[in-house]
């Protein structure tokens, strides 16, 4: 109800991003700091507008493949990558990128014998010997902030509401994956989605809890609100996910 309040940052937000763009987007429909990264904040803290915003997203598509599929971001980029691909409809780059195993990755660390997220990409070299560089701590949280898009476009598990008394269940399956799970224990109660892929059929289960509703979003199909229980639903893919 603060409407003076809300009409004087939607402003403000609205001055930023055209100071933004009239400072650092070229004629030639990109960022002046031509980085997986800068798209990725612009995008993400919706400082472009539409035509700008689906150009950004092609273009950070085309760098993620340009770069062999490899994440070039550090502790700002790493947590909008994968979103901003998901948001400007490039999932495929995005599961690229989670699914990479050579250096720099999420996978190369886990071949290395991971149990915790690094501080670098490198922390530990190929050779199996620990990168000399003095920022080398090998548990860290920064560049995980990857699952929060694994929660949120591969299990499909988010808020639409403030304290999830609304939730979204949007699983976007690729990248060879055949089933995902997540759960969350929300003010509300455990809410909770599985999926699997058998053939082109996508089969889904999905928990509401008492007191909260849910949009259910899946691949192919009409979006539906649901309330509290247990939702079993299955539907055709549109191409088998790969």
């Amino acid at each position: 109800g603060e409407t003076e309040e809300a009409q004087k940052y939607a402003d403000l937000s609205e001055d930023v991003a055209a100071a933004f763009v009239g400072t650092w987007w070229t004629e030639e429909d990109r960022l002046a700091s031509d980085t997986q990264t800068a798209y990725a904040l612009a995008i993400c803290f919706d400082l472009l507008d539409g035509r700008r915003k689906a150009a950004a997203g092609d273009r950070l598509a085309m760098l993620v493949e340009d770069a062999g599929a490899r994440i070039a971001s550090g502790f700002a980029g790493t947590p909008f990558v994968c979103e901003a691909l998901s948001l400007t409809g490039h999932d495929e780059q995005a599961y690229a990128l989670v699914m990479q195993r050579e250096c720099p990755s999420w996978l190369y660390a886990v071949e290395q014998g991971a149990t915790t997220i690094w501080e670098r990409w490198d922390s530990m070299l190929p050779d199996g010997t620990v990168n000399p560089g003095a920022m080398t701590s090998f548990n860290h949280y920064a560049l995980g902030a990857v699952a929060d898009w694994l929660h949120r476009v591969v299990a499909g598990l988010a808020p639409n509401a403030a304290g999830y008394r609304r939730i979204r269940f949007a699983p976007r399956p690729g990248g060879g994956l055949t089933s995902a799970s997540a759960r969350h224990l929300t003010p509300y109660g455990e809410t909770a989605i599985a999926w699997r892929i058998d053939g082109d059929l996508l089969h889904a289960e999905m928990t509401v809890p008492v007191g909260a509703t849910a949009v259910i979003d899946l691949p192919g199909a009409a979006p539906e609100t649901v309330g509290h229980g247990t939702h079993p639903r299955t539907v055709a893919l549109v191409a088998p996910a790969t």
